[in-house]
């Protein structure tokens, strides 16, 4: 019935899909929409939703929109919604791009066509782009394009050319006893080190979301690299499993954290706060920078909540597009530091500035889209660096670890 009712949704909205400003049909209309976001983040969504409504006012459109905010987080919406079509499920929500496939198969994702594919495709970088793409389409609109961890250092000790590679940085740091946080027991962290020279995985879905098949090469060469990586970085001297900024007692110096941690490394650090994109390693002659995860946020249309009124499903639609607007999204970085994936959002003077922002960009040249990842993998990660740490995996038997963890990681 779900899957029904999405097709037929999809069929309405394409009939309908002209004329998204100023429709006349729903001229002096009231439309309710319910959105879904973060509790901590409703003041602010709001006053979005009322520049929203001033922008469609502007553009000729005189519908009347009721705007019901009900709290769920961008992680759990797939599990804390069960029907649907109920009365406070959401018509836009927030959530995470490794939930598509759980929410294309629960038919809770509209496809994103028209005049809204273009937008996504001309204003959107690729990074944002890929968040929001399953099997070929587009299925939500990317509002973030931040959600990545790289190199935040002291200044006083480091030199730019210090922490360009990841030997340099772990020696000096050890030359001076202090020590560099890289978090890769946990596996958001880990299994960025395995992608590093190009070892990977790709996931096959059906029609109804529901996966087909998980293939990988991570007990290959590149792979066993990867392995490398991690283990010379794990059994350094200097390394230290955390992300906590510096202060009296800890001697660290540098650390490999999350963007969300930007303000409390620049408050510990003052003046001599630095940042850089992951640093290079090198393993058998041959030098990449260490993986990442690069991802975002997205916002979904729920075509189930608007049960076949064309009008409600495209008003959620031009919400959804006006979320990730430029406008939108800069005031998102102004109040939040959130690194924009819209296009002309990052041409902002102060936003091009910002030396995260330009870190960032140099890193999703590189960076891994965080998009559907294979069920195993967080718990085989973990298992493979605590398997390092304790020793049961020594340097030689690194070949069985990749082997282990690439087992685990086509499981479905």
């Amino acid at each position: 019935m779900k899957k029904i009712l999405t097709v037929c949704a999809l069929s309405a909205l394409a009939l309908g899909i002209a004329g998204c400003n100023g429709n006349p049909e729903t001229k002096g209309k009231t439309i309710n929409l319910v959105y879904s976001g973060t509790a901590s983040d409703k003041d602010f969504n709001m006053t979005l939703f009322e520049d929203f409504k001033a922008a469609q006012r502007a553009a000729g459109d005189e519908t009347n929109y009721e705007i019901e905010y009900v709290e769920h987080g961008p992680d759990k919406v797939d599990s804390e919604i069960v029907d649907w079509t109920a009365a406070n499920s959401p018509d836009v929500y927030e959530a995470a791009p490794d939930k598509v496939a759980i929410l294309y198969g629960k038919g809770a994702l509209s496809k994103v066509l028209g005049e809204y594919k273009t937008f996504i495709d001309e204003k959107i970088n690729s990074f944002g782009q890929a968040n929001v793409t399953f099997n070929g389409e587009y299925y939500g609109y990317p509002y973030t394009g931040d959600n990545t961890y790289y190199l935040q250092y002291d200044k006083s000790v480091f030199t730019e050319d210090d922490v360009k590679s990841m030997e340099t940085l772990l020696n000096v740091a050890a030359s001076k006893g202090k020590y560099v946080g890289y978090n890769v027991k946990e596996a958001f962290w880990g299994v960025g080190v395995l992608f590093t020279f190009g070892a990977d995985y790709n996931i096959t879905f059906d029609e109804d979301g529901n996966t087909q098949k998980i293939t990988a090469d991570f007990d290959s060469a590149k792979g066993l690299k990867g392995a490398k990586a991690l283990y010379n970085i794990m059994t350094h001297e200097a390394w230290s499993n955390t992300m906590e900024p510096h202060n009296e007692t800890n001697n660290i110096a540098a650390s490999i954290a999350g963007t969300w941690d930007i303000a409390a490394y620049k408050k510990a650090l003052g003046d001599n706060y630095g940042c850089a994109v992951m640093p290079t390693i090198t393993i058998d002659n041959e030098t990449k920078n260490l993986g990442a995860f690069v991802g975002g946020k997205l916002l979904g249309v729920n075509p189930l909540r608007s049960q076949l009124d064309t009008d409600r499903l495209k008003a959620a639609h031009n919400l959804a597009m006006y979320l990730s607007g430029a406008e939108a999204q800069t005031k998102r970085y102004t109040s939040f530091g959130w690194g924009p994936c819209n296009l002309d959002a990052l041409k902002n003077p102060t936003i091009a500035a910002d030396p995260n922002m330009v870190v960032l960009a140099e890193q999703v040249k590189f960076g891994h889209e965080q998009t559907s990842t294979p069920p195993k993998i967080w718990d085989a990660a973990a298992k493979l660096a605590e398997g390092i740490a304790d020793k049961t995996y020594t340097f030689e038997s690194l070949q069985e670890a990749c082997n282990v963890f690439n087992a685990a990681v086509t499981t479905i």
